[in-house]
């Protein structure tokens, strides 16, 4: 698990450090540049001419720190001004007027021409981004935006903290953006580089020290965390010898109708295939019909369109339910949704169609505090009144909006984000192949069994949600991104988990 920061926390730290170890601002900056130019030499050992572009911040002042100890290597450094010379102060000029003394080559982008400044960077082995720190927001301006847009198509760019352009608290891109082949940031990783889309701009993460212990100066609860493949490991369910299929969970899916038979279908896969002992499918006749030779492990149950209250005889046996995978836009599905709602005892996913009742029938439905939600971001938007692009540009702020008003989200997309309100989970897991047809509904039944042996909303749809991407990219590895079928997904899922099993033996 890797935690993550926000911007402001990050900026209490630096004071902490300064107030608590008495280590001067300029020292702080010293220690980062001077770990942050190492770094930059492993990840470019052959490299010996480096652009760095410094903005007027700090940020620009770990670059001349940078610059300095380049020279000092015997390396070949330039320094580009970006913006008026005018606003560098503090530690950031202290540290220019050092390197001015040092005869390193020092130019301002406002003097030069597009050609002068290209052909310098095209001349660089490496290209350092040290234009924008974690405290900007919104879309680089003036010299700042006509650099970056210089640097478009280049694939030797290291960003320091972040890449320029990004929002590092909400994962936000603004335009233009810099896109970075590493990114090398200090103390401890914010949340806005583990974000989609900014994520993608990011590159490989390295994380430097600042020269103080970071646990003595962070917070002990992150803003957010990053979930891999140990947290995995810890959250597995415990598997005795004596177990039987009871000890596993029983799962009640309600979903299917007229023109999506399948989707109740994948979502038992997808829990059969993750561990779940019983999965009851509770369906129309046809579903129910079909599906016995699709799926002949599970229990198929007739839903009786009269009575929705039928369902509620499995809540006896069943342990957790999933509502939603095909259910429908009708009455049927809106009287469905409301009775399991309101009237099952036990915890809750909602997929599907059931996030659109969700909208529709919120005025009706009681408060619960044990479901979880699972939207992909155009359910996402109806639930918040946004737009897609809206949510697609900030994932984070919409995924704790969301878990404020239904309690437990799984904001589906590449860089899943969960939500409890308290608690937030990047999983990086999972790429391209999983977005194919009831894709979704082998995740609903992954995390509902999950749900079913009583593991918490979060740690369930963490690890659910892990291990559907990890399946997903085994099959990637061997069968490319494209013409993936969603029951392959489910097929795939017991080699991740006797991966797990596996080097959870070695851990004891």
């Amino acid at each position: 698990m890797i935690d993550l920061y926000d911007p402001t926390t990050i900026r209490e730290a630096d004071s902490m450090a300064i107030g608590k170890f008495k280590v001067p601002g300029i020292v702080l900056m010293e220690n980062a540049g001077l770990e942050a130019s190492l770094c930059v030499q492993r990840l470019f050992p052959q490299a010996e001419r480096f652009l760095i572009l410094a903005g007027p911040g700090n940020n620009g002042g770990d670059g001349y720190v940078m610059a300095r100890h380049f020279a000092i290597r015997g390396l070949l450094p330039i320094v580009l001004l970006a913006g008026a010379p005018e606003k560098i102060k503090g530690d950031a000029l202290q540290n220019l007027e050092i390197l001015k003394e040092m005869s390193t080559p020092i130019r301002i982008t406002e003097e030069m021409t597009v050609e002068e400044i290209t052909s310098l960077m095209s001349e660089s082995h490496v290209v350092i981004d040290c234009l924008l720190g974690t405290g900007s927001k919104g879309s680089p301006q003036g010299e700042i935006r006509r650099i970056i847009e210089l640097l478009e198509g280049r694939n030797n760019i290291v960003s320091i903290d972040i890449p320029s352009g990004i929002n590092a608290e909400t994962g936000e891109v603004y335009s233009p953006c810099v896109a970075s082949v590493a990114t090398i940031t200090m103390l401890a990783m914010k949340t806005g580089l583990a974000a989609m889309p900014a994520a993608a701009k990011a590159g490989k993460i390295e994380i430097v020290s600042i020269g103080v212990p970071p646990h003595e100066v962070l917070p002990s609860l992150p803003c957010a965390t990053l979930w891999e493949e140990e947290d995995a490991i810890a959250t597995l369910p415990e598997r005795k010898l004596d177990l039987h299929k009871g000890g596993r969970g029983t799962l009640l899916v309600v979903g299917g109708s007229e023109h999506y038979r399948g989707a109740p279908l994948l979502s038992a896969l997808g829990a059969l295939k993750s561990g779940c002992g019983v999965v009851i499918v509770a369906s129309t006749d046809d579903v129910c019909r079909e599906g016995i030779s699709f799926l002949p492990e599970a229990v198929f149950h007739p839903m009786k369109r009269e009575n929705p209250q039928d369902l509620l005889c499995w809540s006896e046996r069943g342990t957790a339910a999933v509502v939603g995978p095909g259910l429908g836009r009708d009455s049927h599905g809106a009287s469905l949704f409301e009775c399991i709602w309101n009237e099952w005892r036990h915890p809750l996913l909602v997929d599907g169609d059931g996030i659109f009742w969700l909208n529709e029938l919120k005025s009706y439905l009681k408060k619960r505090n044990d479901v979880i939600i699972t939207p992909h971001e155009g359910e996402a938007a109806r639930l918040l009144g946004l737009t897609a692009k809206d949510v697609a540009s900030s994932r984070l702020y919409a995924a704790k909006e969301l878990a404020r008003q239904w309690g437990c989200v799984v904001l589906k997309g590449h860089g899943t984000v969960i939500d409890t309100i308290s608690r937030t989970v990047i999983i990086r897991e999972g790429g391209p192949e999983l977005s194919v047809p009831g894709s979704g509904d082998i995740l609903s039944g992954v995390i509902g069994t999950f749900l079913a042996q009583q593991i918490s909303l979060l740690d369930s749809a963490s690890l659910g949600v892990w291990i559907h991407g990890k399946a997903g990219q085994f099959l990637a590895e061997r069968k490319g991104i494209d013409g993936i079928l969603a029951r392959e997904i489910a097929m795939g899922i017991p080699s991740v988990l006797c991966s797990l099993r596996e080097k959870e033996k070695t851990k004891h």
